[in-house]
């Protein structure tokens, strides 16, 4: 077992603790966001360190290398690769349609004069983060097509 994933461990556990902390002992306007970056940083924390130290148990090797073997088998089968491209690009499809369907949505409450001015900066961030993954599938594209 890598000693890196102990360490990651330790380092969420310190980190969501002081959240934990800050949060039981001071009443911020940020004090939601403290809690959940307690709860992201405790609970992984535990399980990393427990994992690490499950795993690294000598009769437990022998089966942590199968694992191991296996996951690596996984990884790299060619159906799943397939699979996983294809789910991809299905979900970046969806995404899209996403994006129009509220974009159309929030400006025909712009048009309606409902949740304005809220609605019209809506359609403006959603235009923007229409753009932003399509630019983002194309530089993508051109990068797997030059590296492959």
């Amino acid at each position: 077992m890598k000693k890196s994933l102990l360490y990651t461990g330790i380092v969420y556990f310190a980190i969501g603790s002081i959240c934990l902390a800050l949060a039981m002992m001071y009443e911020f306007r940020i004090e939601g966001l403290l809690w959940g970056f307690a709860g992201a940083g405790v609970l992984p924390g535990i399980l990393m360190i427990w994992k690490y130290f499950h795993w690294s148990r000598p009769e437990r090797r022998e089966e942590y290398e199968r694992l191991l073997q296996i996951e690596k088998i996984e990884m790299h089968d060619e159906r799943k690769v397939m699979l996983r491209d294809k789910s991809g690009r299905i979900a970046y499809s969806i995404m899209v349609g996403i994006y129009c369907g509220l974009m159309a949505l929030f400006a025909l409450f712009t048009v309606m004069g409902w949740w304005t001015p809220f609605a019209r900066y809506v359609v403006i961030g959603l235009g923007i983060l229409l753009v932003i993954q399509y630019i983002c599938g194309i530089v993508v594209f051109q990068y797997l097509s030059k590296r492959m």
